[in-house]
């Protein structure tokens, strides 16, 4: 039952509204419902994939439908394991993917049927993703991948990876890349191990060898060796979907806030202890609601500027770097106004020792998704116009990078 055509946004709201209220439970029922099965009740219904084309499974309308959808969906159960596949990962096979790749993956993935991931990290390779090492080779009507990824959210139970390999050494960093979709369940020769986060979870994070694994051309997504071109509009797709925009609107949870830390929270430690007067305390509170405000509509700014046009390239790094620094200095503020129960979990109670387990997993998002670091210098060059970087290997063949990086 998609939608496609020019429906008036209005509209297309009294229409969700009445659906919503049929179909989602509350957010608080205590009922337990299982997001695969919820994400294929509302793809049916035509609401899964709002903006994206008809052809492949979607509604054919509009991002601002996309919010009204979910800004009439507040207050109920909505399914939000599906972001990555969704707002990141398919909006790069619509960009790149052949025809035969969006007709068969995109339908399953907007109804949940498929888990796409990103498999860009190396053990080896830091903030250098054009440094990748994992080797792409042609053999006839196949290639074979060679090499590893690390720190793949959600590997273990995904069923695609979007893989960034090198299929020409002999060329620069950049100009040999490219980019193949990976089936990762029951396929001969990749082995996914988990890895132990900070605050003790298993199987987040995850490390993938790939031994002689071959996969058809047609996996290839996008040209041979333009596999970079593919990476940088994943990574714009992943920070705008990271920050609520575009096809991210709402399938990440309230906007503007730092991840797992909301000024509710940081207020809640106050309120607990009874030190509401408390001026040092009750600043931290205003301080994380002046800075969820603040990105909240830095974000709403860059979402109409890419609607319009009057914005145009990699403002979501304005966002990410934002989030990257604002979730630790929040975490810090929670700790303050918990204090010792802020670190102290007694087995029973889940409000206590949140604050410390918020503290620890924030440092990951001034990592995940680029570093800090790489989005202040995306910002200063590609927004501000700054010149680059200096860097000895732009213009080297990776061969001899390899051979002589000692020099550099």
């Amino acid at each position: 039952m998609n939608s496609g055509g020019g429906e008036d946004v209005e509209h297309f709201r009294s229409r969700a509204r009445v659906w919503i209220e049929k179909n989602l439970p509350a957010a608080d029922d205590p009922a337990e419902v299982d997001d695969t099965e919820l994400q294929n009740v509302i793809f049916d219904a035509g609401f899964a994939g709002i903006a994206y084309p008809v052809q492949y499974g979607g509604a054919g309308l509009t991002f601002e439908h996309q919010r009204g959808f979910f800004d009439e969906a507040k207050g109920r159960r909505v399914p939000m394991g599906f972001g990555v596949s969704i707002g990141m990962l398919g909006p790069t096979l619509l960009d790149f993917g052949s025809e035969a790749l969006k007709a068969s993956h995109l339908p399953r993935i907007l109804r949940g049927d498929e888990l796409w991931i990103q498999l860009l990290s190396e053990p080896t390779g830091g903030s250098d993703m054009a440094g990748a090492l994992t080797r792409l080779t042609r053999d006839g009507d196949t290639y074979v991948l060679n090499g590893s990824k690390m720190w793949s959210t959600g590997a273990l139970y995904s069923d695609f990876g979007m893989c960034l390999a090198r299929t020409n050494w002999d060329v620069p960093k950049h100009r040999g890349l490219s980019m193949v979709a990976v089936p990762l369940r029951g396929t001969h020769g990749v082995t996914i191990d988990a890895i132990r986060s900070v605050t003790g979870v298993l199987g987040d994070f995850c490390v993938e060898f790939f031994d002689d694994v071959t996969l058809p051309a047609g996996n290839l997504i996008g040209a041979e060796n333009e596999g970079w071109t593919v990476a940088q509009r994943l990574l714009l797709h992943e920070r705008n979907a990271g920050n609520g925009l575009e096809h991210g609107i709402g399938l990440f949870g309230v906007t503007g806030e730092a991840p797992g830390v909301t000024v509710d929270d940081i207020a809640e430690g106050v309120r607990r202890r009874g030190l509401s007067a408390d001026p040092a305390l009750s600043q931290r509170v205003v301080e994380a609601y002046i800075e969820a405000t603040v990105s909240h509509h830095a974000g709403e700014r860059v979402m109409t500027g890419l609607r319009t046009g009057a914005l145009t390239g990699q403002w979501a790094s304005l966002l990410k770097l934002h989030l990257g620094v604002n979730s630790n200095r929040a975490a810090k503020a929670a700790l303050a106004t918990w204090a010792a129960e802020g670190v102290i979990w007694d087995g029973d109670e889940k409000t206590t020792g949140r604050a410390g387990e918020m503290f620890l997993r924030s440092r990951g998002f001034s990592i995940a998704g680029g570093t800090n670091e790489i989005q202040r210098n995306i910002v200063a060059e590609r927004l501000m116009g700054l010149p680059r970087e200096p860097s000895f290997d732009l213009d080297i063949p990776f061969s001899e990078v390899l051979r002589k990086r000692k020099n550099f």
